[in-house]
């Protein structure tokens, strides 16, 4: 199977068919607005970011124009931060979603470190 070139509008793809499965174990899903439309050409970093709630967590994951990929979860009864991940420059052969994103959505629904 071919892999899909690393961009923006790739994961915003990616993301958005992962909503269906989110929302049958309970994770809601919001899109964050980074860079509104008439800032783009302003914007030295254009961004794509998605927040989602559990019943015991929330999350975070922003992914920017330079491959450069960030996500926390945060415990909602405790505060508690359960995982915090930086990837300082996503490769291409890399860029499977699902793979580097397990132990954020595995937070996500354990509400634990993962």
């Amino acid at each position: 199977m071919l892999s899909r070139p690393f961009s923006l509008d790739s994961f915003r793809c990616w993301m958005q068919r992962k909503q269906e499965q989110l929302q049958v174990l309970q994770i809601s899903t919001e899109e964050r607005k980074g860079n509104p439309e008439n800032e783009k050409e302003c914007t030295p970093d254009p961004f794509i970011g998605y927040v989602h709630e559990s019943e015991r967590a929330i999350g975070q994951v922003t992914i920017w124009a330079s491959r450069q990929m960030e996500f926390e979860v945060i415990n909602i009864d405790t505060e508690e931060r359960l995982l915090w991940t930086y990837v300082e420059q996503i490769e291409e052969q890399d860029a499977n979603f699902e793979t580097m994103l397990k132990p954020y959505f595995g937070a996500l629904q354990s509400g634990v470190t993962a």
